[in-house]
C-alpha cells in the first residue's frame, strides 16, 4: 500500500513539474516547434522522394490503405511506458536519495524525451481528428508511423536505461557537483566587472546552495562510505576551484540574496551578513558550515576516515586560499579549523578518544607548512598561539581522559616541524625565538598542579624527547645559542621533580633517543612514523655536558 502511495506522489509530482517549471515548458515549446516543422518538412520536400525510394527498391505502397485509427493508442501505450517507467526509476531511486525528482526534473534529456512522446502522441490525435474531418493527411500520418514511430522505438528503452543507470548514487553525485562547476564558470566568463541582474542574481546563488544541501543530504541518508567521501571531496575540490576563479566573478554576486538570509546555516548569523559580504565568503561559510556538521556526525558515529576528510578538505581548499592571497577566507578557514579542534577535543574527552585529534593536528600542520611557504608570518605566530592555547586544554583534560597527553606530544611535534623549517630557511632570528618559547611552554603550562606535574612528566616523556630533538638538531648545525635555551628549560625540571627523580628521566630519555628508529613497529592513521625519532644521536653527549654545565652554574649560584 505504502509502495502504492509512493508512486501515485512521484507520478503526480512529476507531472506538476512538468506543467509548471520554466525549463519544462521551454523544452515543450522545443519540441512541439521542431515536431512541427518536421512534419511540415517532410509533407513538403521528403514524402515524395521518400515514396520514389520505395517505388524504386520494388515496393508498391498505397497509402490509402493506411490505418489512421490504431496511431493514438500505440502512442498513448508508448507514452504511458515512457512516463510510468520514468516515474517508477526516479520515485524507487528517491526512496535512497532525496530530492532526485527535484534533480531530474531539471535535467535536460529528460524533459525533452518526455515532451518528445508528449508531441508524437498530440501529433497522432491530431491525424486522427484531421482525417475523421476528411482532411487529407496521409504524408504526415507516414511521417508519424514510418519516422516518429521508428525513431522513439529506437532511442525509448535505452533512455529509460540511460536514467536507471544515471540515479546511481555517485552519478548523482557528480550530476550536483557539475551544476555547481557550470554556475561557478559561468560567473567566471563575466568578468569581475560584468553585470547580472536581480533574477539571474537570486536564482544563481539559490542554485549553489540548493545544490550543498542536496549534497549534504545525501552524505547524511546514504548509508555506504564511499559517496559520503565522494560528496566531501567534490564539495572541497568545487571550493577550489571557486577560490581561483573568484576575483573573475563579478562583485554584485557577493551581495547575499534575502532567501540565502534565510537558510537555514546563516540564520544565526543575521547580525554579521554585513561583515559576511565585505569578506565575500558567504559560499564558502555555507559549505565550512555543512563541512562542520557533518564532521560531528562523523564524530559521533566514529567514522574516523571520514571526519579526517573533511579537515584534510578544509586544510587543501586553505592552500588554494593562500595561493590565491584571499586573506578574508583564510581568516574563515583558520576559524573553521579551531572550531574542528573544539568539536574533536571536545569528543576526545568524552570518549577517552586521541584518533580525530591526532588527525586533526596534522592536517592543521599542513595548514601552517603552506602558511610559510608563502611567508606568512602574522598568520603562523597566530595558529603557534593557538597550538599552545589547545595544548593548555588537553593538559587539563588528561586526568579526565589519559589519552589526550599524546595530543600534547602531536602539537608538540607540528611545532617542531615548523621551527626546524624556518631555521634552514633562515628566518628572522627574532621570530624564531619567539616561536622557540612557546615550544618550550608544552612543559609548563599555567595553573599546573606541582604534584600532578611531576608525576605526569616523570611517565609521559613525549615533550622532553621532542624539545631535546630540536635540540639536538640545533647542535649539529653549531646553533649553540637556541640549544642552550632548550637545555636551560629542561634543568628547571630538577626543581620539580627532584636529583634523583630528574636524573632517572634523564637517562630514559636520552636512551630513547639514542636507540630509536624513524619508524614506529606498529600502524597509525599517518602511517609508522615515529614522531621522537631524531638523526642526530652523535650531538647527545654535547647536549649533556651543556646541561651538567647549566646544573653545576645553579649549584654555584645557591648560597652556602
Amino acid at each position: 500500500m505504502r509502495g502504492s502511495v509512493n508512486l501515485l506522489q512521484g507520478f503526480t509530482r512529476i507531472l506538476g513539474v512538468l506543467l509548471t517549471r520554466s525549463r519544462s515548458l521551454y523544452a515543450a515549446l522545443i519540441i512541439f516547434t521542431g515536431m512541427g516543422l518536421a512534419d511540415f518538412l517532410f509533407r513538403t520536400y521528403l514524402f515524395p522522394v521518400y515514396t520514389d525510394f520505395l517505388q524504386d527498391i520494388g515496393a508498391n505502397p498505397d497509402w490509402t490503405q493506411l490505418d489512421v485509427g490504431f496511431a493514438p493508442i500505440v502512442w498513448l501505450s508508448f507514452f504511458a511506458i515512457i512516463l510510468g517507467s520514468l516515474t517508477i526509476v526516479i520515485t524507487f531511486a528517491a526512496q535512497n536519495v532525496p530530492k532526485l525528482i527535484d534533480l531530474y526534473m531539471d535535467h535536460w534529456p529528460s524533459l525533452l524525451f518526455v515532451w518528445w512522446a508528449a508531441a508524437c502522441l498530440v501529433h497522432a490525435l491530431t491525424i486522427k481528428v484531421l482525417a475523421e474531418g476528411g482532411v487529407q493527411i496521409i504524408p504526415s500520418l507516414v511521417f508519424n508511423f514510418h519516422v516518429l514511430l521508428a525513431v522513439s522505438l529506437v532511442i525509448g528503452f535505452p533512455f529509460v536505461f540511460s536514467i536507471l543507470r544515471s540515479t546511481k548514487t555517485s552519478n548523482v553525485i557528480d550530476n550536483l557537483l557539475n551544476g555547481g562547476y557550470s554556475a561557478i564558470n559561468m560567473l567566471a566568463a563575466k568578468g569581475s566587472t560584468g553585470k547580472i541582474s536581480v533574477h539571474e542574481h537570486a536564482k544563481i546563488q539559490y542554485q549553489l546552495f540548493e545544490e550543498l544541501n542536496q549534497l549534504i543530504d545525501l552524505l547524511v541518508y546514504v548509508p555506504f562510505k564511499e559517496p559520503k567521501a565522494q560528496v566531501i571531496e567534490g564539495i572541497g575540490a568545487l571550493l577550489r576551484h571557486y577560490v581561483k576563479l573568484k576575483p573573475r566573478i563579478p562583485d554584485s554576486f557577493f551581495k547575499v540574496d534575502e532567501r540565502i538570509h534565510d537558510d537555514i546555516s546563516f540564520r544565526t548569523m543575521k547580525s554579521l551578513m554585513a561583515e559576511v559580504e565585505k569578506s565575500r565568503t558567504f559560499y564558502e561559510q555555507k559549505s565550512f558550515r555543512l563541512i562542520g556538521n557533518v564532521y560531528n556526525v562523523f564524530l559521533d558515529t566514529g567514522e574516523f576516515d571520514l571526519s579526517t576528510l573533511c579537515v584534510e578538505q578544509l586544510s587543501q581548499v586553505g592552500k588554494t586560499a593562500i595561493a590565491c592571497d584571499d586573506q578574508q577566507l583564510i581568516d574563515v578557514i583558520t576559524v573553521r579549523l579551531n572550531t574542528h579542534f573544539r568539536f574533536a577535543l571536545k569528543h576526545g574527552q568524552h570518549h577517552n578518544e586521541p584518533r580525530n585529534l591526532y588527525n586533526l593536528v596534522f592536517h592543521y600542520g599542513q595548514f601552517l607548512g603552506y602558511l610559510m611557504e608563502n611567508k606568512q608570518v602574522d598568520r603562523i605566530k597566530t595558529c603557534i598561539s593557538y597550538f599552545v592555547f589547545y595544548g593548555q586544554q588537553c593538559f587539563n583534560a588528561i586526568q579526565r581522559a589519559k589519552s589526550l597527553a599524546f595530543i600534547l606530544d602531536v602539537l608538540a611535534f607540528e611545532m617542531q616541524k615548523l621551527l626546524l623549517k624556518i631555521y634552514q630557511e633562515n628566518w628572522d632570528r627574532e621570530l624564531q625565538e619567539e616561536l622557540l618559547q612557546k615550544f618550550l611552554v608544552f612543559d609548563n603550562f599555567q595553573d599546573m598542579d606541582k604534584n600532578f606535574a611531576v608525576q605526569f612528566f616523570s611517565q609521559n616523556h613525549g615533550i622532553r624527547l621532542l624539545h631535546i630533538g630540536l635540540a639536538l638538531f640545533y647542535l649539529s648545525q653549531q646553533e649553540a645559542e637556541f640549544a642552550e635555551k632548550i637545555a636551560k628549560d629542561t634543568v628547571q625540571d630538577m626543581d620539580l621533580m627532584g636529583a634523583t627523580l630528574f636524573n632517572k628521566t634523564m637517562s630514559t630519555i636520552y636512551a630513547r633517543l639514542q636507540f630509536s628508529g624513524p619508524t614506529f613497529w606498529e600502524d597509525t592513521d599517518r602511517g609508522n612514523l615515529n614522531i621522537y625519532y631524531t638523526p642526530y644521536q652523535d650531538e647527545i653527549s654535547s647536549f649533556k655536558k651543556m646541561q651538567q654545565d647549566l646544573l653545576l652554574e645553579n649549584k654555584e649560584k645557591i648560597p652556602a
